[in-house]
């Protein structure tokens, strides 16, 4: 295949996009190589036909000189010059729609005397524009300070100017803010990582920085209040109280925050709730629930319409262990379609299936995932589990030792999945195929077999299997 570099940016545009590009070549001013949009040509029509693998140096050479020899050192020049090309292209769409960005750009050039009407005009505008931005993001502070300070140094040259001060301390406060807020998200990052991996580096706040904050100045920024939360949440998560101060600062600002960063902030809240739930407090089963449960009711769940799978699968089986089953029948119907293309049956296919099976409608797993095979390991595994346990409750034995043989030969003969993770599923296995022997075994036998499992290290579907036990024992 010829210049992957190349396809690579052609590929991330849309049919519309590429066209724009044409355009975009055509523009004497921006590219004066006429053989450049002859090249994009011949890149644009093997991307429709799907044919793009079939490029090689030598027939797109022909196509553009067919009666000059091959020069490969003039193709690369060209394939290069298309992809700088392509590059600055997706510069300018991102630009084009961030009229922000540009109006104080232009801000900036206009600033000679000979401008001051035109100057004027665009300063209005881009209090209007900073007027309509919706919630006050790090980037929004960032352009406030941009406004003030190209203000600042417009009249810094003529310092009696009534209201220099004035200005000043509107740049330096807007600066203040944009520098808080970025630090604070970097230092929850850090937090973030911290909490899941082991590193020698260390990101320290500099010294008096949350005295700083006390300043009555920044009482009002809704980022600060909400990021000084999440921060407590973080550093200290024995003190409850930092998450539902959390929940509540959320709520009330929700509507001066950005989406991405509401978004990102209950995120954090769910995870805050799964490092409960990891210590034993199931009752934050809930309430990470009910947080996901405002992400939707927010629009925050989408990024551009997509969602992923460990988020559709993780509000599932979230919902599950709360037993909200008709609510989330209504969400896998209705948000499967933003999951990913690729994978979107199979997810879809396989939380439908873990519902029913929490529904006891175990026909409906049969005939869902009996004749479905998974290319993706995880959810190869999942749905064979569901099936083993669905076996087990129907009383169909046979089938369920026949699944747990074939498994056994699966996990044994797959390059995927590492030792200790086949260990897990084998010891599981083992655990479900003594299951159906153990009801004629006494009490003392049964309570030894249950002391076993509860004690296994492999976590793996414990929790449905010391329930079986329990019932056994009842019997």
């Amino acid at each position: 295949m010829f210049s992957e570099k190349l396809l690579s940016v052609l590929q991330t545009l849309s049919k519309v996009e590429r066209n724009r590009f044409r355009k975009y070549l055509l523009s004497p001013y921006l590219n004066d190589q006429a053989d450049l949009t002859l090249l994009f040509d011949i890149f644009d029509k093997a991307l429709r036909e799907d044919t793009f693998t079939q490029l090689e140096r030598q027939q797109v050479w022909q196509k553009l000189y067919p009666k000059k020899p091959y020069k490969d050192a003039q193709l690369r020049r060209l394939t290069s010059d298309l992809n700088q090309l392509g590059l600055r292209f997706l510069s300018a769409e991102a630009r084009s729609q961030n009229p922000l960005a540009e109006a104080l750009d232009l801000q900036r050039l206009l600033e000679k005397p000979e401008f001051k009407k035109h100057l004027a005009g665009v300063e209005r505008n881009i209090t209007r524009l900073l007027d309509e931005v919706s919630g006050q993001s790090t980037e929004y502070y960032l352009a406030q300070f941009n406004l003030h300070n190209n203000i600042v140094n417009k009249t810094s040259k003529h310092l009696s100017v009534s209201g220099y001060a004035d200005k000043l301390s509107s740049a330096d406060f807007y600066l203040e803010c944009f520098y808080l807020t970025q630090k604070l998200e970097l230092y929850i990052g850090w937090l973030l990582y911290q909490g899941s991996r082991v590193s020698e580096k260390s990101l320290d706040l500099p010294f008096g920085f949350w005295e700083h904050l006390e300043n009555e100045r920044f009482n009002n920024i809704p980022l600060l209040i909400v990021y000084r939360l999440v921060v407590s949440c973080l550093d200290k998560p024995e003190e409850e109280f930092h998450f539902k101060n959390l929940l509540e600062s959320l709520e009330s600002h929700s509507e001066d925050l950005t989406k991405t960063d509401l978004r990102k902030c209950y995120f954090i809240a769910q995870n805050y709730c799964a490092l409960k739930i990891n210590q034993g407090k199931r009752e934050y089963y809930r309430e990470m629930f009910e947080t996901f449960k405002k992400i939707i009711q927010k629009g925050l769940l989408l990024e551009e319409g997509n969602l992923s799978e460990g988020i559709f699968k993780n509000i599932v089986t979230v919902g599950l262990g709360v037993g909200e089953f008709e609510w989330i029948e209504h969400f896998i119907e209705e948000y499967a379609a933003h999951l990913p293309t690729s994978t979107r049956e199979n997810a879809r296919t396989f939380n439908l299936a873990y519902l029913f099976f929490y529904q006891k409608r175990y026909s409906e797993v049969i005939g869902l995932l009996q004749n479905v095979e998974y290319n993706d390991v995880v959810y190869a595994l999942g749905s064979k589990i569901i099936m083993i346990q669905t076996y087990y409750e129907l009383d169909e034995i046979l089938p369920m030792e026949s699944l747990i043989d074939s498994f056994r030969i699966y996990i044994r003969r797959n390059k995927v999945m590492s030792k200790n993770l086949k260990r897990e599923y084998i010891n599981y296995l083992g655990f479900v195929k003594k299951l159906p022997t153990i009801y004629s075994l006494d009490r003392k036998t049964i309570a030894k077999f249950r002391e076993k499992v509860a004690s296994s290290t492999a976590p793996t579907y414990k929790k449905w299997l010391l329930e079986k036990i329990d019932e056994l024992q009842k019997k």
